[in-house]
């Protein structure tokens, strides 16, 4: 596989499906977070589905915890539906706020055990 088949525009990757490894839909990405200095994804912005949805909120998941899926057209993330429904949630204006240290409290969250 050349370099050119691993690259994405980020438009594509926004509606992109985020599931477990069970086959089981957590939601769809509604936005990156680029980190500017290292010029790499750090967060992809998931809308829960179904029964997560959290009135308007977001769950960020480190962009370390998804893989690739050619068969489903999706993104797996590295952790089971309960765990998803634990990731800390957040309205647009908390993800918009350079203060509101979103971020910390993500990575907090997936270093606890």
């Amino acid at each position: 596989m050349s370099l050119d088949d691993r690259l994405a525009k980020s438009a594509t990757l926004v509606g992109l499906k985020i599931k477990d490894a069970g086959g089981h839909k957590l939601g769809v990405i509604r936005e990156l977070f680029i980190d500017r200095d290292a010029g790499i994804v750090r967060y992809v912005a998931v809308e829960p589905a179904g029964l997560f949805a959290a009135g308007g909120k977001f769950r960020p998941l480190p962009w370390r915890l998804l893989t690739w899926d050619d068969t489903d057209q999706a993104y797996v993330a590295d952790l089971t539906k309960d765990r998803f429904k634990e990731v800390p949630a957040y309205d647009r204006d908390q993800l918009n706020s350079a203060t509101y240290g979103w971020g910390a409290q993500v990575e907090r969250f997936f270093e606890a055990p």
